[in-house]
């Protein structure tokens, strides 16, 4: 294009200097038609910008990350004007385009259409617009490129990735469970009322909450408590690059660590917060994970789901302070978060933090915590081959 422009310039400067020395008719006409190349070129562009046409479709709105799904697209000429130098720019910061590129130039002759078939793959969790982002269109003789956005994009609506794993980090999730049984007495379906110097551990919270009186459970046996998942809701960034990448990896944790209880007969349960309530979501068995997986999937993340509320809504239900470990899966550190990891410390649950971040910005301090485990898990990586530090 360059090179184009410096030979217009040439033929400008040259049929200037004929007009100037000699004059007549065959130097004027060839003066006006080089100056007028310009104009022509930009009415050209004109034109394409207001009647070329794209359609591009997936297979489905509803995809999930890291599985291909069917891409196609369609060039659209209705026109008798031949349209020349069309190259499509795409979306790569989410998603992936596989076998086309962005240096393919398209040549659309009067009333035909090109059409391209390919797969397309979503990194991230979320809702985003994928495949055409602009389009390139240049001028029959090369001297000027236009880029605008393409007016026609595509919003997919990604699910989480199930990722299948019995460890994340370097820490295998059957240790980590193991870890936290303690030999407890089961506790029978009777309960009384609550006298100063019991465990605050076998508190019946639902019961107390029916009666208004403090009520704590009988001891019969053995016990069996769940483990609690507590999700982070939290959304610490203001662009799409910031927040997506994180709160996809918080979801594809919180996931895995459901389907590894599931599959194993792990009596689990999940909290997150939603609109200042937390929300308590269970997976019994395979056969209600997938009911499971798309209420998971649904997940709201908000900036005004602060840590200090989920705190709040933790000491407010009570239930997760009844569980036999916890796993926290945030992507931010602060003093609420501490304050909530003591508090499950003080009613004798061993937690494991799952930090999702790059580099050692943010990664929380855990010298004070003894019955505590973090994970390091990085919020671009593949879970499943996670180092952890």
């Amino acid at each position: 294009m360059r090179r184009n422009r410096i030979i217009w310039l040439c033929l400008w400067v040259l049929s200037l200097v004929g007009i100037s020395l000699r004059g007549g008719a065959v130097t004027y006409g060839f003066f006006a038609a080089v100056t007028l190349v310009p104009a022509a070129s930009a009415l050209y562009l004109l034109a394409v910008y207001l009647l070329f046409h794209i359609y591009q479709e997936t297979e489905q709105r509803f995809v999930t990350v890291n599985e291909p799904v069917r891409y196609r697209f369609s060039l659209v000429n209705e026109y008798p004007l031949q349209f020349v130098g069309i190259r499509v720019r795409f979306f790569t910061s989410f998603s992936t385009i596989t076998d086309l590129d962005d240096e393919t130039e398209y040549e659309l002759k009067p009333h035909t259409r090109t059409e391209k078939e390919t797969r397309l793959i979503c990194r991230y969790r979320g809702e985003y617009e994928i495949g055409i982002k602009e389009i390139e269109i240049q001028d029959f003789f090369r001297l000027f490129r236009v880029r605008y956005r393409n007016k026609e994009c595509v919003r997919a609506v990604v699910k989480p990735q199930l990722c299948k794993t019995d460890r994340l980090g370097d820490i295998e999730l059957s240790d980590a469970v193991r870890a936290s049984e303690r030999s407890r007495s089961e506790l029978d379906v009777l309960s009384r009322e609550y006298v100063p110097g019991d465990d605050r551990r076998f508190i019946n919270w639902s019961q107390s909450a029916r009666t208004g009186t403090l009520m704590t459970r009988e001891l019969t046996g053995s016990e069996h408590r769940e483990i609690a998942i507590i999700t982070d809701t939290f959304r610490g960034g203001a662009e799409q690059s910031e927040f997506l990448p994180p709160e996809n990896k918080i979801l594809e944790v919180t996931l895995a660590l459901s389907y590894y209880f599931s599959r194993n007969d792990i009596c689990a349960a999940e909290y997150h917060l939603a609109q200042d309530e937390l929300v308590r979501l269970t997976a019994e068995n395979t056969w209600k994970f997938e009911e499971y997986y798309e209420n998971i999937s649904l997940t709201a993340f908000s900036s005004q789901n602060t840590h200090r509320l989920l705190y709040e809504a933790v000491m407010r239900r009570g239930d997760v302070l009844g569980s036999s470990m916890a796993f926290l899966v945030l992507s931010s550190w602060d003093a609420d978060t501490d304050a909530l990891l003591k508090e499950l410390e003080r009613n004798d649950l061993s937690a494991v933090v799952c930090f999702i971040g790059d580099g050692d910005d943010g990664v929380p301090d855990l010298s004070d915590h003894k019955s505590c485990g973090l994970i390091r898990i990085s919020p671009y990586g593949e879970l499943a081959k996670e180092s952890g530090k």
